[in-house]
């Protein structure tokens, strides 16, 4: 290969790097500077080629790592974190280039870091709604226990009452540890046991679970399942966290407002079975649509940020549907509530 095509190809290849990239020969001289080692320098590359690396640089630690390096007779590559204005936190690799034997300069390439410190950032705040989701049900149990031990057993009335909340707590939790215990196993289809069922009775168990909670937030649910549906194969237990899910998310949006009507419908069409979860609440705008369903995403802004969560249920709800062969979506716009629907093959 002629020397002027290889000088080219590697000019190409140098400029074309996705990362910061410069070189120093031993004089400290920058040889070469990419675009994007320009851009995060903020120096015309023009300008900086065979300047000296302190004309063109600031003097910082990833400055003096370099020239350190460019000095030694017998360097070896190192990596370091440099922090950039912003807080922008990159991986610098310096490797040393030698020929025939002697150190003639050094490449050093600079990673940036910023997705990983999104991911940690978003592992921090998981962990912090985990524990946030974990400590009222469990504070809300024990207190309740408590309270029945000190002798309030002894009166029928409170204790019923004191076992429902206990009940509702604890199936709270169970709802919580399904879905961590799904997200644990993303790629893996939920196991079904498929038998026949009755949809009415599904979604009369899973608005009975809301009904206190509902009260309290002055929400109305309502059943506008009908009983003459057509049967539906379906895994029960896995399809009432589908419900106990989409029925959760409808109270807690409807709860931003005040005040509002929850309601769940079934309609027949088509050999398919089409369930709805409708809420009067704050709505959903169309750039969250696309990332709804993905696991650990949140609605980073508005009013639904402050409601937390761990962003699993609607990822878990439609791992779900889909392996029992169903769609999952949702219709929603700002200030006009939300729609969140499933579509299933019916019986017979």
């Amino acid at each position: 290969m002629a020397k002027r095509v290889g000088g080219q190809l590697v000019d190409a290849l140098i400029e074309g790097l996705s990362d910061p990239a410069l070189g120093v020969d031993k004089s400290s001289r920058i040889r070469f500077l990419n675009p994007r080692a320009a851009e995060l320098f903020g120096v015309d590359a023009r300008k900086a080629i065979d300047k000296k690396l302190w004309d063109v640089l600031p003097i910082d630690d990833f400055t003096r790592a370099l020239s350190t390096l460019v000095n030694e007779s017998d360097p070896v590559p190192k990596e370091q974190m440099v922090v950039f204005p912003g807080d922008r936190l990159f991986v610098a690799q310096l490797l040393p280039v030698y020929s025939e034997g002697r150190n003639t300069g050094v490449v050093a390439t600079l990673k940036d870091m910023a997705g990983m410190q999104k991911i940690e950032k978003s592992i921090e705040q998981f962990v912090t709604d985990v524990t946030r989701q974990l400590k009222v049900p469990l504070t809300a149990i024990k207190g309740f226990v408590e309270t029945l031990l000190e002798g309030a057993y002894q009166n029928a009335e409170i204790t019923r009452r004191f076992l429902q909340v206990i009940n509702e707590e604890t199936n709270r939790l169970t709802r919580l540890v399904l879905s961590l215990e799904g997200a644990a196993q993303p790629d893996q289809t939920p196991r079904l046991n498929l038998r026949p069922v009755q949809l009415v009775s599904l979604v009369e168990g899973s608005l009975s679970l809301f009904q206190d909670t509902a009260q309290e937030k002055n929400i109305r649910l309502v059943n506008e399942v009908s009983g003459d549906l057509p049967l539906l194969e379906l895994d029960q237990e896995q399809m009432r966290r589908v419900l106990d899910n989409l029925i959760d998310n409808a109270l807690k949006f409807t709860g931003l407002v005040g005040e509002g009507t929850v309601t769940v419908t079934a309609t027949a069409e088509n050999g398919e079975v089409l369930v709805s979860v409708t809420d009067s609440g704050i709505g959903i705008e169309p750039a969250e649509h696309p990332r709804i369903f993905d696991a650990f995403y949140r609605v980073e802004h508005g009013p639904a940020s402050e409601l937390g969560g761990t962003g699993l249920g609607l990822s878990v709800a439609r791992s779900v549907v889909e392996a029992h062969g169903g769609r999952i979506g949702v219709e929603s716009e700002p200030g006009r509530g939300a729609s969140f629907w499933f579509r299933l093959k019916a019986l017979g």
